[in-house]
Protein backbone atom coordinates (compact mmCIF):
# COMPACT_ATOMS: atom_id res chain seq x y z
CA UNK A 1 0.00 0.00 0.00
CA UNK A 2 3.26 2.78 0.73
CA UNK A 3 4.42 2.20 -2.69
CA UNK A 4 0.82 2.84 -4.65
CA UNK A 5 0.85 5.91 -1.89
CA UNK A 6 4.29 6.85 -3.32
CA UNK A 7 3.43 6.20 -6.77
CA UNK A 8 0.24 8.54 -6.44
CA UNK A 9 2.23 11.36 -4.60
CA UNK A 10 4.68 12.03 -6.54
CA UNK A 11 2.90 11.76 -10.06
CA UNK A 12 1.09 14.95 -8.74
CA UNK A 13 1.99 18.56 -9.96
CA UNK A 14 4.12 20.63 -8.55
CA UNK A 15 1.13 22.44 -7.60
CA UNK A 16 -0.19 19.78 -5.28
CA UNK A 17 3.88 19.16 -4.09
CA UNK A 18 4.26 22.61 -2.96
CA UNK A 19 1.29 22.31 -0.56
CA UNK A 20 0.08 19.57 2.07
CA UNK A 21 -2.22 16.89 -0.27
CA UNK A 22 -2.65 13.94 2.12
CA UNK A 23 -4.56 10.93 0.68
CA UNK A 24 -6.57 8.73 3.68
CA UNK A 25 -8.36 6.03 4.03
CA UNK A 26 -6.33 3.23 2.61
CA UNK A 27 -4.87 1.08 5.48
CA UNK A 28 -4.82 1.31 8.80
CA UNK A 29 -1.58 2.96 8.98
CA UNK A 30 -1.06 6.31 8.46
CA UNK A 31 -0.85 6.98 4.30
CA UNK A 32 0.46 10.42 4.55
CA UNK A 33 3.39 10.61 1.86
CA UNK A 34 6.25 11.89 3.21
CA UNK A 35 7.35 14.20 -0.05
CA UNK A 36 4.23 16.17 1.06
CA UNK A 37 4.32 16.25 4.55
CA UNK A 38 6.91 18.19 6.00
CA UNK A 39 6.17 17.87 10.04
CA UNK A 40 9.36 19.64 11.53
CA UNK A 41 7.82 20.38 14.72
CA UNK A 42 9.81 18.12 16.68
CA UNK A 43 13.20 20.17 15.59
CA UNK A 44 11.48 23.53 16.46
CA UNK A 45 10.52 22.11 20.21
CA UNK A 46 14.36 21.04 20.44
CA UNK A 47 15.87 23.78 19.86
CA UNK A 48 13.24 25.83 21.84
CA UNK A 49 14.16 23.68 25.07
CA UNK A 50 17.57 23.88 24.36
CA UNK A 51 17.14 28.11 24.77
CA UNK A 52 18.09 29.10 28.79
CA UNK A 53 16.41 32.13 28.69
CA UNK A 54 12.73 30.29 28.95
CA UNK A 55 11.47 30.18 32.06
CA UNK A 56 10.46 26.58 33.85
CA UNK A 57 7.02 27.36 33.39
CA UNK A 58 6.85 28.65 29.41
CA UNK A 59 9.10 24.86 29.08
CA UNK A 60 6.01 23.17 30.57
CA UNK A 61 3.10 25.04 28.71
CA UNK A 62 5.21 24.27 25.59
CA UNK A 63 5.16 20.68 26.31
CA UNK A 64 1.88 20.51 27.14
CA UNK A 65 0.77 22.32 24.05
CA UNK A 66 3.26 19.78 21.66
CA UNK A 67 1.49 16.52 23.59
CA UNK A 68 -1.79 17.72 22.61
CA UNK A 69 -0.96 18.72 18.97
CA UNK A 70 0.82 14.91 18.84
CA UNK A 71 -2.37 13.30 19.91
CA UNK A 72 -4.66 15.13 17.40
CA UNK A 73 -2.60 14.72 14.37
CA UNK A 74 -2.34 11.22 15.45
CA UNK A 75 -5.97 10.68 16.22
CA UNK A 76 -6.75 12.76 12.94
CA UNK A 77 -4.06 10.54 10.33
CA UNK A 78 -4.31 7.14 12.24
CA UNK A 79 -8.03 5.64 10.08
CA UNK A 80 -8.64 3.26 12.96
CA UNK A 81 -9.09 5.62 15.18
CA UNK A 82 -9.59 8.69 12.56
CA UNK A 83 -12.82 10.96 14.20
CA UNK A 84 -13.13 13.93 11.80
CA UNK A 85 -13.31 12.06 8.25
CA UNK A 86 -17.07 11.88 7.05
CA UNK A 87 -16.35 8.86 4.20
CA UNK A 88 -15.96 5.41 4.73
CA UNK A 89 -13.92 5.13 1.55
CA UNK A 90 -10.85 6.40 0.23
CA UNK A 91 -10.75 10.17 -0.51
CA UNK A 92 -8.16 12.87 -1.06
CA UNK A 93 -7.86 15.85 1.43
CA UNK A 94 -6.58 18.73 0.21
CA UNK A 95 -5.21 21.54 2.36
CA UNK A 96 -3.90 25.10 1.21
CA UNK A 97 -4.68 24.73 -2.14
CA UNK A 98 -7.55 24.45 -4.82
CA UNK A 99 -9.28 21.29 -3.90
CA UNK A 100 -10.47 21.57 -7.43
CA UNK A 101 -7.06 21.57 -9.25
CA UNK A 102 -5.94 18.75 -7.30
CA UNK A 103 -8.78 16.30 -7.76
CA UNK A 104 -9.05 17.48 -11.28
CA UNK A 105 -5.42 15.87 -11.50
CA UNK A 106 -6.04 12.58 -9.94
CA UNK A 107 -9.38 12.02 -12.16
CA UNK A 108 -7.10 12.84 -15.16
CA UNK A 109 -4.81 10.47 -13.80
CA UNK A 110 -7.35 7.39 -13.19
CA UNK A 111 -9.30 8.06 -16.22
CA UNK A 112 -6.57 8.44 -18.98
CA UNK A 113 -3.58 6.30 -17.10
CA UNK A 114 -4.99 3.36 -16.02
CA UNK A 115 -4.70 1.24 -18.86
CA UNK A 116 -0.96 1.66 -18.42
CA UNK A 117 -0.29 1.23 -14.35
CA UNK A 118 -1.28 -1.28 -12.26
CA UNK A 119 -3.44 0.71 -9.60
CA UNK A 120 -6.84 0.18 -8.79
CA UNK A 121 -8.47 2.84 -10.20
CA UNK A 122 -11.28 2.13 -7.83
CA UNK A 123 -9.49 3.17 -4.70
CA UNK A 124 -8.14 6.51 -5.94
CA UNK A 125 -10.38 9.82 -5.51
CA UNK A 126 -13.55 7.96 -5.09
CA UNK A 127 -16.27 7.53 -2.25
CA UNK A 128 -18.76 5.06 -1.84
CA UNK A 129 -21.19 7.82 -1.62
CA UNK A 130 -21.08 8.78 -4.21
CA UNK A 131 -21.19 6.58 -7.41
CA UNK A 132 -20.53 7.69 -10.72
CA UNK A 133 -23.80 7.82 -13.23
CA UNK A 134 -23.70 5.19 -16.01
CA UNK A 135 -22.14 7.10 -19.30
CA UNK A 136 -25.15 7.25 -21.84
CA UNK A 137 -24.33 6.14 -25.53
CA UNK A 138 -26.73 7.03 -28.06
CA UNK A 139 -26.79 5.31 -30.98
CA UNK A 140 -27.60 7.70 -33.66
CA UNK A 141 -28.28 4.80 -36.64
CA UNK A 142 -28.57 1.48 -36.80
CA UNK A 143 -25.48 0.12 -39.37
CA UNK A 144 -26.95 -0.46 -42.80
CA UNK A 145 -30.54 -0.12 -41.09
CA UNK A 146 -30.21 -3.16 -39.27
CA UNK A 147 -30.79 -3.67 -35.28
CA UNK A 148 -28.11 -5.16 -33.39
CA UNK A 149 -29.82 -5.64 -30.31
CA UNK A 150 -28.90 -3.58 -27.08
CA UNK A 151 -27.69 -6.16 -24.54
CA UNK A 152 -25.94 -4.86 -21.22
CA UNK A 153 -22.42 -4.26 -21.99
CA UNK A 154 -21.68 -6.02 -18.15
CA UNK A 155 -23.31 -8.96 -19.08
CA UNK A 156 -22.14 -9.43 -22.76
CA UNK A 157 -17.87 -8.33 -22.21
CA UNK A 158 -17.81 -7.60 -18.75
CA UNK A 159 -17.48 -3.53 -19.28
CA UNK A 160 -19.48 -1.60 -16.55
CA UNK A 161 -20.72 2.19 -16.03
CA UNK A 162 -22.31 1.88 -19.97
CA UNK A 163 -25.70 2.42 -21.02
CA UNK A 164 -26.46 2.30 -25.04
CA UNK A 165 -29.68 3.77 -26.53
CA UNK A 166 -31.17 4.12 -29.56
CA UNK A 167 -33.64 7.08 -27.99
CA UNK A 168 -33.19 10.22 -29.82
CA UNK A 169 -35.25 11.55 -27.27
CA UNK A 170 -32.20 11.51 -24.68
CA UNK A 171 -30.25 13.50 -27.37
CA UNK A 172 -29.46 16.37 -24.74
CA UNK A 173 -28.38 13.66 -21.96
CA UNK A 174 -26.30 11.44 -24.11
CA UNK A 175 -22.57 11.66 -23.14
CA UNK A 176 -22.10 10.81 -26.79
CA UNK A 177 -23.12 9.62 -30.12
CA UNK A 178 -22.40 6.90 -32.33
CA UNK A 179 -22.73 7.10 -36.25
CA UNK A 180 -21.99 4.94 -38.92
CA UNK A 181 -20.37 6.46 -41.57
CA UNK A 182 -21.96 4.31 -44.76
CA UNK A 183 -25.39 5.13 -43.33
CA UNK A 184 -24.62 9.24 -42.93
CA UNK A 185 -26.79 10.94 -45.87
CA UNK A 186 -24.10 12.83 -47.97
CA UNK A 187 -26.20 16.21 -47.17
CA UNK A 188 -25.66 15.36 -43.68
CA UNK A 189 -29.51 15.91 -43.20
CA UNK A 190 -30.26 12.38 -40.75
CA UNK A 191 -27.43 13.58 -38.65
CA UNK A 192 -29.13 15.56 -35.36
CA UNK A 193 -30.66 18.86 -35.68
CA UNK A 194 -30.91 20.05 -32.20
CA UNK A 195 -27.96 21.95 -30.90
CA UNK A 196 -25.27 20.13 -29.76
CA UNK A 197 -24.97 19.81 -25.98
CA UNK A 198 -21.53 21.24 -24.40
CA UNK A 199 -19.42 18.46 -24.51
CA UNK A 200 -20.68 15.76 -25.98
CA UNK A 201 -18.23 13.61 -27.90
CA UNK A 202 -19.61 12.47 -31.20
CA UNK A 203 -18.03 9.63 -32.66
CA UNK A 204 -17.21 8.67 -36.29
CA UNK A 205 -17.66 4.74 -36.66
CA UNK A 206 -16.20 3.05 -40.03
CA UNK A 207 -15.48 -0.77 -40.61
CA UNK A 208 -15.18 -0.80 -44.29
CA UNK A 209 -11.58 -0.14 -45.76
CA UNK A 210 -11.48 2.85 -47.80
CA UNK A 211 -11.81 1.31 -50.81
CA UNK A 212 -15.35 0.11 -50.14
CA UNK A 213 -15.96 3.93 -48.33
CA UNK A 214 -16.94 6.65 -50.02
CA UNK A 215 -15.64 10.07 -48.74
CA UNK A 216 -18.37 12.85 -47.75
CA UNK A 217 -17.59 16.46 -47.65
CA UNK A 218 -18.37 18.63 -44.61
CA UNK A 219 -17.42 15.59 -42.12
CA UNK A 220 -13.85 17.51 -41.05
CA UNK A 221 -14.39 18.84 -37.29
CA UNK A 222 -17.64 17.38 -37.05
CA UNK A 223 -16.35 14.18 -35.31
CA UNK A 224 -14.46 14.14 -31.65
CA UNK A 225 -13.41 10.19 -31.95
CA UNK A 226 -12.92 7.60 -34.41
CA UNK A 227 -13.98 4.03 -34.23
CA UNK A 228 -12.79 1.16 -37.05
CA UNK A 229 -10.41 -1.69 -37.89
CA UNK A 230 -7.45 0.57 -38.11
CA UNK A 231 -5.12 0.74 -34.65
CA UNK A 232 -4.62 4.19 -34.97
CA UNK A 233 -8.24 4.88 -34.43
CA UNK A 234 -9.15 6.24 -31.39
CA UNK A 235 -11.46 3.51 -30.36
CA UNK A 236 -9.74 0.55 -32.46
CA UNK A 237 -12.24 -2.05 -33.06
CA UNK A 238 -10.29 -5.21 -34.86
CA UNK A 239 -12.93 -8.18 -36.75
CA UNK A 240 -11.41 -10.56 -34.37
CA UNK A 241 -8.77 -11.52 -31.81
CA UNK A 242 -6.79 -13.83 -30.12
CA UNK A 243 -7.63 -14.91 -26.56
CA UNK A 244 -5.75 -17.34 -24.61
CA UNK A 245 -8.06 -20.58 -24.11
CA UNK A 246 -10.32 -21.74 -21.17
CA UNK A 247 -9.27 -25.60 -19.85
CA UNK A 248 -12.67 -26.68 -21.89
CA UNK A 249 -11.05 -24.79 -24.98
CA UNK A 250 -8.08 -26.41 -24.81
CA UNK A 251 -9.85 -29.53 -25.62
CA UNK A 252 -10.29 -29.06 -29.13
CA UNK A 253 -10.23 -31.13 -31.81
CA UNK A 254 -9.50 -30.32 -35.43
CA UNK A 255 -12.47 -31.06 -37.82
CA UNK A 256 -12.13 -33.95 -40.33
CA UNK A 257 -11.50 -32.81 -43.67
CA UNK A 258 -12.87 -34.19 -47.22
CA UNK A 259 -11.73 -31.03 -48.89
CA UNK A 260 -8.30 -29.25 -49.79
CA UNK A 261 -8.83 -25.62 -50.73
CA UNK A 262 -12.14 -23.71 -50.51
CA UNK A 263 -13.23 -20.19 -50.76
CA UNK A 264 -16.48 -18.57 -50.10
CA UNK A 265 -16.72 -15.69 -52.27
CA UNK A 266 -20.11 -12.96 -51.69
CA UNK A 267 -18.85 -9.94 -53.66
CA UNK A 268 -16.75 -11.29 -56.86
CA UNK A 269 -15.17 -8.26 -58.80
CA UNK A 270 -12.67 -9.94 -61.89
CA UNK A 271 -10.95 -6.38 -61.09
CA UNK A 272 -9.80 -7.72 -57.82
CA UNK A 273 -6.26 -8.58 -56.94
CA UNK A 274 -7.73 -11.20 -55.77
CA UNK A 275 -9.69 -12.38 -58.41
CA UNK A 276 -6.62 -12.72 -60.56
CA UNK A 277 -4.82 -14.73 -57.95
CA UNK A 278 -7.54 -17.09 -57.70
CA UNK A 279 -7.53 -17.36 -61.49
CA UNK A 280 -3.79 -17.84 -61.80
CA UNK A 281 -4.07 -20.76 -58.85
CA UNK A 282 -6.83 -22.98 -59.60
CA UNK A 283 -4.87 -23.88 -62.77
CA UNK A 284 -2.23 -26.00 -60.05
CA UNK A 285 -4.92 -26.61 -58.06
CA UNK A 286 -8.04 -27.89 -57.03
CA UNK A 287 -10.32 -25.24 -55.11
CA UNK A 288 -13.68 -25.59 -53.94
CA UNK A 289 -15.66 -22.43 -54.68
CA UNK A 290 -18.64 -21.16 -53.45
CA UNK A 291 -20.81 -17.90 -53.82
CA UNK A 292 -23.36 -16.30 -56.70
CA UNK A 293 -20.55 -15.92 -59.03
CA UNK A 294 -19.90 -19.90 -59.03
CA UNK A 295 -23.71 -20.31 -58.90
CA UNK A 296 -23.84 -22.27 -55.53
CA UNK A 297 -24.85 -20.30 -52.62
CA UNK A 298 -24.77 -21.01 -48.91
CA UNK A 299 -26.60 -20.16 -45.65
CA UNK A 300 -24.62 -19.62 -42.28
CA UNK A 301 -25.11 -23.15 -41.75
CA UNK A 302 -23.44 -24.23 -44.26
CA UNK A 303 -20.86 -21.66 -44.16
CA UNK A 304 -19.51 -23.06 -40.73
CA UNK A 305 -19.83 -26.96 -42.02
CA UNK A 306 -17.74 -26.15 -45.53
CA UNK A 307 -15.21 -24.36 -43.91
CA UNK A 308 -14.63 -26.59 -41.28
CA UNK A 309 -14.14 -29.30 -44.37
CA UNK A 310 -11.22 -27.91 -45.75
CA UNK A 311 -7.72 -28.20 -44.84
CA UNK A 312 -7.09 -24.74 -46.48
CA UNK A 313 -9.36 -21.76 -47.08
CA UNK A 314 -8.49 -18.63 -49.46
CA UNK A 315 -8.92 -15.82 -46.67
CA UNK A 316 -8.38 -13.25 -49.80
CA UNK A 317 -9.62 -9.54 -48.79
CA UNK A 318 -11.35 -7.39 -51.62
CA UNK A 319 -9.06 -4.68 -50.86
CA UNK A 320 -5.95 -4.16 -49.71
CA UNK A 321 -5.01 -1.58 -46.52
CA UNK A 322 -3.12 -1.31 -43.59
CA UNK A 323 -4.85 -3.28 -40.33
CA UNK A 324 -7.73 -4.08 -42.84
CA UNK A 325 -7.57 -7.84 -41.98
CA UNK A 326 -11.71 -8.79 -41.49
CA UNK A 327 -13.95 -11.95 -40.51
CA UNK A 328 -12.49 -14.17 -43.69
CA UNK A 329 -9.60 -14.46 -41.55
CA UNK A 330 -10.72 -14.96 -37.95
CA UNK A 331 -13.77 -17.21 -38.92
CA UNK A 332 -11.05 -19.82 -40.61
CA UNK A 333 -9.37 -19.84 -37.47
CA UNK A 334 -12.35 -20.65 -35.42
CA UNK A 335 -13.85 -23.30 -37.72
CA UNK A 336 -10.19 -25.32 -37.91
CA UNK A 337 -9.11 -23.89 -41.65
CA UNK A 338 -5.53 -23.14 -42.08
CA UNK A 339 -6.40 -19.60 -43.51
CA UNK A 340 -4.39 -18.53 -46.99
CA UNK A 341 -4.62 -15.24 -47.28
CA UNK A 342 -4.46 -12.14 -49.43
CA UNK A 343 -4.13 -8.60 -47.60
CA UNK A 344 -1.55 -6.13 -46.02
CA UNK A 345 1.88 -7.15 -45.32
CA UNK A 346 2.54 -10.59 -43.38
CA UNK A 347 4.23 -7.82 -40.85
CA UNK A 348 0.74 -6.20 -40.54
CA UNK A 349 -1.02 -9.66 -40.31
CA UNK A 350 1.82 -10.69 -37.26
CA UNK A 351 0.11 -7.77 -35.14
CA UNK A 352 -3.08 -10.04 -35.11
CA UNK A 353 -2.68 -13.50 -35.01
CA UNK A 354 0.70 -15.80 -34.34
CA UNK A 355 2.75 -16.09 -37.61
CA UNK A 356 2.39 -19.82 -37.77
CA UNK A 357 -1.23 -19.81 -37.95
CA UNK A 358 -1.78 -18.68 -41.31
CA UNK A 359 0.09 -18.88 -44.91
CA UNK A 360 0.72 -15.70 -46.91
CA UNK A 361 0.80 -15.63 -50.54
CA UNK A 362 3.51 -12.97 -50.75
CA UNK A 363 5.58 -16.02 -48.99
CA UNK A 364 5.81 -17.68 -52.76
CA UNK A 365 7.05 -16.16 -56.15
CA UNK A 366 4.28 -17.41 -57.62
CA UNK A 367 0.40 -19.18 -57.43
CA UNK A 368 2.34 -22.38 -58.69
CA UNK A 369 4.81 -22.26 -56.02
CA UNK A 370 1.67 -22.04 -53.51
CA UNK A 371 -0.34 -24.55 -54.95
CA UNK A 372 2.70 -26.67 -54.36
CA UNK A 373 3.34 -25.81 -50.94
CA UNK A 374 -0.42 -26.41 -49.82
CA UNK A 375 0.19 -30.16 -51.86
CA UNK A 376 3.10 -30.76 -49.40
CA UNK A 377 1.11 -29.90 -46.48
CA UNK A 378 -1.66 -32.17 -47.63
CA UNK A 379 0.83 -34.89 -48.03
CA UNK A 380 2.85 -34.46 -44.78
CA UNK A 381 0.21 -34.76 -41.90
CA UNK A 382 2.86 -33.20 -39.45
CA UNK A 383 4.17 -30.47 -41.47
CA UNK A 384 0.22 -29.82 -41.70
CA UNK A 385 -0.01 -30.16 -37.95
CA UNK A 386 2.53 -27.54 -37.43
CA UNK A 387 -0.59 -24.71 -38.34
CA UNK A 388 -2.40 -25.59 -35.20
CA UNK A 389 0.38 -25.42 -32.45
CA UNK A 390 -1.14 -22.01 -31.54
CA UNK A 391 -4.44 -23.39 -30.40
CA UNK A 392 -2.95 -25.33 -27.49
CA UNK A 393 -3.19 -22.47 -25.56
CA UNK A 394 -5.19 -19.64 -27.76
CA UNK A 395 -8.24 -19.47 -29.79
CA UNK A 396 -10.04 -16.83 -32.30
CA UNK A 397 -12.91 -14.99 -31.64
CA UNK A 398 -14.49 -12.72 -34.04
CA UNK A 399 -15.99 -9.27 -32.92
CA UNK A 400 -19.77 -9.23 -32.46
CA UNK A 401 -20.53 -6.61 -34.85
CA UNK A 402 -21.97 -3.54 -33.71
CA UNK A 403 -22.32 -4.21 -30.03
CA UNK A 404 -19.25 -4.96 -29.63
CA UNK A 405 -18.42 -2.01 -30.85
CA UNK A 406 -20.90 0.27 -28.97
CA UNK A 407 -19.75 -1.01 -25.71
CA UNK A 408 -16.03 -0.27 -26.44
CA UNK A 409 -16.72 3.64 -27.80
CA UNK A 410 -19.01 3.80 -24.60
CA UNK A 411 -16.46 2.83 -22.59
CA UNK A 412 -13.84 5.15 -23.67
CA UNK A 413 -16.14 8.01 -23.21
CA UNK A 414 -16.61 6.81 -19.68
CA UNK A 415 -12.31 7.08 -19.06
CA UNK A 416 -11.40 9.34 -20.96
CA UNK A 417 -12.45 12.82 -20.27
CA UNK A 418 -10.53 15.42 -22.67
CA UNK A 419 -12.33 16.31 -25.53
CA UNK A 420 -10.89 17.19 -28.82
CA UNK A 421 -12.01 17.33 -32.31
CA UNK A 422 -11.04 15.42 -35.32
CA UNK A 423 -9.30 18.23 -37.73
CA UNK A 424 -9.30 16.28 -40.90
CA UNK A 425 -11.08 12.94 -40.77
CA UNK A 426 -10.84 13.04 -45.33
CA UNK A 427 -7.06 13.22 -44.83
CA UNK A 428 -6.78 10.48 -41.87
CA UNK A 429 -8.61 7.90 -43.42
CA UNK A 430 -8.43 8.14 -47.46
CA UNK A 431 -5.24 9.88 -47.82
Amino acid sequence: MQNMQSVICSALPDKCVKHTCTIKGLDSQDATHPRLLHFDALDSYDRVMDKTTISKTTKTITVTIFLMACFTIYMYYDSTKNLFSKFTGAHVQINNISTKNCLSFLKMHNYECTSNITLDKHLIATSKEKEEPDTILLIWMWPFGTSFGLRPCSSAFKIHGCHLTNDRGLFNQAHGVMFHHRDISGDLSNMPQLPRPALQKWVWWNMESPTNTNPIPLLNDLFNLTSSYRWDSDIPVPYGRIKESTEEEKKYTIPKKDKLVCWIVSHYNSHFKRSHYYTELVKFINVSTYGRQFNNQVNDKEYSNIVSSCKFYLSFENSIHRDYVTEKLFNALALGAVPVVIGPPRENYELFIPSKAFIHVDDFPSPKELADHLTLLDQNEDLYMQYFTWRERFVSKATSFGLEHACWICDHIRRNKHYKVVKDLRSWFWG
